[in-house]
């Protein structure tokens, strides 16, 4: 029998974001195994799908050559006969050619499994190109049921996404939904590193997770009433005026003056003819006015302005009560003191106290939030109020605190100017929701069921699906199935 040849070649795993550095060991030319790189950046270890690539790549039931369905649909078992790749294009390219002639290529609707636990990570953006060129504005992406909050939410507070977590200078960790031991290899290895140094772990998940066991404070949330649990935190942290007011005063909107009558920001134009619409104004301790231009990003008079308060003001429509918009945060957060945040989340109102506490003595927060208040029906809302919960504490852009900005630079290929603003248009659901996923072309299954079954707003005739499965991933397994019956 002749020897096995072995080679050793430094590579990465792709089968998610992690994208571990690792080395793939060959015999004669076949994997055997990988094994950890530690001198890659992400390289340390290796979990059970990179430790399974061997069994992924030459399993027998592995799909290498395109199939056509020779059943009809609906007859069981399905029958299937296999064809080139050149003719699988040829049939699969010239039908999307003739709907999108006669019909439009909105009518061609897409969908692609996620990128951050899958194979597909290093060609999603590749995909999106293929489908942005295409001409369709619809593709099914789990954005909505998954990282919507914590990208784009975010953005609704911070104007930037949640950041990167500068787990390695941090003095206190939270992980709020988010257990990187099973999802992100690499960050769970930084999460462990700071550990080891002396940080902090403050888990939000019902469930015993690694990272549960560990904590310093492990909040066991009932799903789905996290809202009330960032509330009740943030209301202990104003109340006892524990969180950084030189960080709110200089870099948030906390002291600006909101009219109660309308609920938007009082700007210099309602108090002059003459004023600006883009200068906010707020009041410092003597009660004397303070302009801001939001344009320019800085304070017109001298002083510091006041975080808290409320004031009859004098406006060219008459007097209006205003107040802070810290004041109005501080009010919302007052309906959820821990007592009663204790009876809706389930978290005892010592480990709520506690939580609290621990985020007012640390000197650094880094904090990272993802499915467990993604898949929440008020996913965005919550992430705002984490989001400004987060700002209380003057960690974001600071060292061991989240970073915004601090992935590299590159081309993005994703296609984004094929798509135009008429086409943009007829996105799938963005006249229900014109600031939500749909504004990048990411629609819901829903939406798309429905256009397939009721044609509304017109129908869909094809899906070309790049490894998603929408009756395990997406919601109403049964109206998907009728939907997926009735595609031409």
């Amino acid at each position: 029998m002749a020897t096995a040849v072995e080679q050793r070649k430094p590579a990465y795993c792709a089968q998610c974001r992690s994208r571990c550095g690792c080395t793939a060991v060959l015999e004669n030319g076949r994997i055997d195994r990988l094994e950890p790189l530690p001198g890659h950046p992400t390289g340390r270890k290796l979990c059970p799908k990179g430790l399974a690539t061997p069994e992924l790549v030459y399993h027998p039931d592995r799909l290498t050559t395109p199939l056509r369905r020779t059943s009809p649909k609906g007859v069981a078992p399905a029958t299937w006969a296999p064809l080139s790749w050149d003719e699988a294009l040829d049939e699969i390219s010239a039908r999307m050619a003739d709907i999108k002639a006669r019909h439009g290529a909105e009518q061609v609707a897409f969908s692609i499994t996620t990128g951050s636990g899958t194979h597909i990570s290093d060609s999603i953006a590749w995909i999106e190109r293929l489908v942005r060129r295409y001409g369709s504005p619809n593709t099914i992406y789990g954005t909505e049921i998954c990282n919507w909050h914590k990208d784009f939410a975010s953005r609704f507070t911070f104007g930037l996404d949640i950041g990167v977590p500068d787990f390695a200078g941090t003095d206190l960790i939270i992980l709020w939904g988010n257990n990187p031991a099973a999802t992100w290899l690499a960050r769970s290895v930084e999460v462990q590193q700071a550990l080891k140094r002396g940080a902090k772990l403050i888990v939000v998940d019902p469930r015993p997770t690694f990272y549960a066991r560990q904590a310093d404070c492990w909040l066991r949330v009932h799903p789905g009433t996290d809202q009330a649990l960032v509330l009740a935190i943030a209301h202990r942290l104003l109340a006892r005026g524990t969180f950084d007011g030189a960080f709110t005063r200089t870099w948030t909107n906390a002291p600006l003056l909101v009219r109660d009558d309308t609920g938007r920001f009082l700007r210099e134009s309602d108090l002059d003819a003459g004023g600006s619409p883009d200068v906010f104004v707020a009041r410092n301790a003597a009660g004397e006015i303070m302009r801001y231009d939001g344009a320019g990003g800085v304070w017109l008079d001298a002083g510091d302005p006041e975080l808290f308060g409320e004031a009859v003001v004098d406006t060219l429509n008459g007097a209006v009560n205003c107040r802070t918009a810290l004041t109005s945060f501080r009010e919302a957060a007052a309906e959820w003191p821990s007592d009663r945040a204790a009876g809706s989340t389930g978290v005892p109102v010592e480990m709520i106290d506690r939580a609290a506490d621990l985020i007012a003595n640390a000197s650094s927060v880094a904090y990272y939030a993802w499915n467990g208040v993604g898949q929440s029906a008020t996913a965005t809302q919550t992430d705002r109020a984490l989001s400004i919960l987060y700002a209380l504490t003057g960690s974001y852009g600071a060292p061991g605190g989240n970073v915004p900005g601090a992935a590299a630079r590159f081309a993005d290929i994703s296609g984004q100017e094929f798509v135009s603003p008429e086409q943009r248009a007829r996105t799938l659901g963005l006249d229900a929701r014109p600031i939500g996923p749909g504004r990048s072309g990411w629609v819901t299954a829903r939406d798309v069921y429905r256009a397939i079954l009721e044609h509304d707003p017109y129908p869909v005739r094809m899906l070309v699906s790049f490894g998603g499965n929408l009756l395990a991933a997406q919601p109403d397994t049964e109206l998907g199935q009728r939907a997926l019956e009735a595609l031409e």
